[in-house]
């Protein structure tokens, strides 16, 4: 071959290898767009399935939480109210229903030994308004001595009683002091016993002081009410005749004797009143 044969060999082998060259990267930049395009099409499909995903998971979130709200709300209102508190603390953690209210009348220890404290439990005319005081005393239990400035009677079981009067209206009070509350409660069962069955009949009311049963039936001037409580220590009574039988108007008398009592329990001067009508 001569010099121009090689020159042209070498010409169409320079041609052939730039157009395998081209043809490569043309084939290299397509490969790369699709496998650019494949990958902007695999991002905005995990775009695409991560929102349909992700309103899946808020959906069972939404309905658990529908359900525990129909839940919460189907048991109990205190359930509900439960819930609300908790929510409100933003601790999470539950908060216990608010302690109920404390009972009037706890069973106190305290007794009440002498006579002058005795003398300031019994209503007198400023807490007994509009009526007339009649009748007060204040004997050792026994009835054997009557206490007076003269004759104290500090350090012993104790009977007081006091009447009041307003036109035939009569109310008693009466207050027996004991030692103990095993000896109050033995007293206590003598005071109901007293009241039989027949010619007395028991009325539901609330419980006053420690325990108390109110009754109706015959006392000295016609049908009244008699309301015996229990107070700790103390055995009590209250009896309203004269008129017609209200259960009512007795309560409101033996609930300003049963605050009377209390207060000399927790060491008070007793200065109760009666409560509103």
């Amino acid at each position: 071959m001569g010099m121009g044969g090689r020159r042209m060999a070498v010409g169409v082998a320079v041609g052939v290898l730039a157009g395998v060259l081209a043809g490569c990267s043309s084939g290299g930049s397509a490969d790369a767009k699709g496998a650019s395009g494949a990958s902007s099409s695999a991002v905005t499909g995990s775009v695409a399935t991560g929102t349909a995903g992700g309103t899946a998971p808020a959906s069972a979130t939404a309905a658990p939480s529908a359900s525990a709200t129909g839940a919460g709300a189907a048991p109990s209102a205190a359930g509900a109210a439960t819930a609300g508190a908790t929510a409100g603390t933003g601790s999470g953690a539950p908060v216990p229903p608010p302690a109920a209210a404390a009972t009037p009348g706890a069973d106190l220890e305290g007794v009440l030994l002498d006579d002058k404290v005795v003398g300031q439990v019994l209503p007198d005319v400023k807490a007994m308004a509009g009526w007339d005081e009649e009748k007060r005393k204040v004997d050792t239990a026994d009835h054997a001595t009557t206490c007076t400035a003269s004759t104290p009677c500090a350090g012993k079981p104790l009977s007081g009683s006091v009447r009041f009067s307003s036109g035939d209206l009569v109310t008693r009070f009466l207050v027996d002091t004991l030692p103990s509350r095993d000896a109050a409660k033995d007293r206590l069962k003598e005071a109901y016993a007293s009241y039989p069955v027949g010619p007395f009949h028991k009325v539901d009311t609330p419980v006053l002081g420690s325990e108390s049963q109110a009754f109706v039936g015959p006392l000295s001037v016609g049908d009244g009410v008699s309301i015996v409580v229990r107070s700790g220590t103390v055995v009590a009574s209250v009896t309203t005749e004269g008129g017609p039988v209200d259960v009512n108007a007795a309560r409101r008398f033996a609930v300003m004797l049963i605050k009377r009592i209390e207060q000399a329990q927790s060491g008070k001067a007793p200065d109760a009143g009666l409560g509103p009508a």
